[in-house]
């Protein structure tokens, strides 16, 4: 695995899923071709080839690094593995130059031969950006004789720099980084379950308790006229009782 994708809680796209819409503009895709070497790189570095891969099998990060495994597709796979081979790296360099005709044609090779009448077409006839060069540099990667393609992938990066220099270009992941945050897929949410009792939401809940207040504020409103009204009334009582006792007492003395 490429160290560089060893970041944890990083989310990665399929390549496919992110060329849902075509092919990718030739600066970010020139970008991701250098990342997909690199990556190739790594992995040849441990003394093992990768074997047939692809869009399907290849995924990009929110920060423009690559990670690459084996695809199950028979047609990711270079022809001399169809007739016994075994993979090396030769075989992975023809996958590499399958992706690239991807990024820069939009289509895979089979797709383009198809529209062609069966003859593999270079990328620039569906994509006019692309130079001589770069369209050498795909169709050589794919040539079914192993021993036509490029031995080293130094080869490969060094043409892939040149054209970098032709364009004023910098290896750089923020052109990939940036153009997989505009294209990366929606989140998915699942459906609720046919059937599934809905779940009210809590607001709803609001006018019950605003009802119940309401009713704590009325009886509260009641006890205070009470109260209100209780202090008058026993003031009334009082007075009216003590006026009777004075009207008594200077009756008796009236009457000595």
């Amino acid at each position: 695995m490429n160290a560089r994708n060893r970041l944890p809680n990083v989310t990665r796209h399929s390549l496919e899923a992110l060329l849902v819409e075509g092919r990718m503009p030739l600066d970010p895709a020139l970008q991701l071709a250098h990342a997909l070497v690199r990556a190739v790189e790594d992995h040849h570095a441990t003394g093992q080839a990768i074997g047939p891969f692809d869009t399907t099998s290849l995924s990009v990060d929110v920060l423009g690094h690559v990670l690459i495994k084996p695809s199950l597709r028979v047609e990711a796979a270079a022809p001399e593995l169809g007739v016994g081979g075994v993979p090396d790296l030769l075989s992975d360099l023809y996958s590499l130059g399958a992706v690239f005709y991807r990024l820069f044609s939009g289509l895979t090779p089979a797709e383009a031969a198809k529209r062609a009448g069966g003859q593999l077409a270079p990328p620039s006839r569906f994509n006019p950006t692309v130079d001589d060069a770069l369209d050498g540099l795909v169709l050589t990667l794919l040539d079914a004789d192993p021993m036509e393609r490029p031995y080293r992938l130094a080869q490969v990066d060094g043409q892939l720099l040149a054209l970098f220099g032709e364009m004023g270009l910098e290896p750089s992941t923020h052109a990939v980084s940036t153009w997989v945050a505009a294209h990366r897929p929606a989140p998915f949410v699942a459906p609720a379950p046919v059937g599934a009792p809905k779940v009210q939401p809590t607001r709803r809940a609001a006018p019950a308790i605003q009802w119940k207040l309401e009713e704590d504020e009325e009886e509260e409103s009641a006890e205070g006229v009470d109260a209100a009204w209780e202090g008058p009334v026993r003031f009334d009582i009082w007075a009216a009782a003590s006026a009777g006792v004075v009207a008594l007492g200077v009756m008796l003395i009236a009457l000595m």
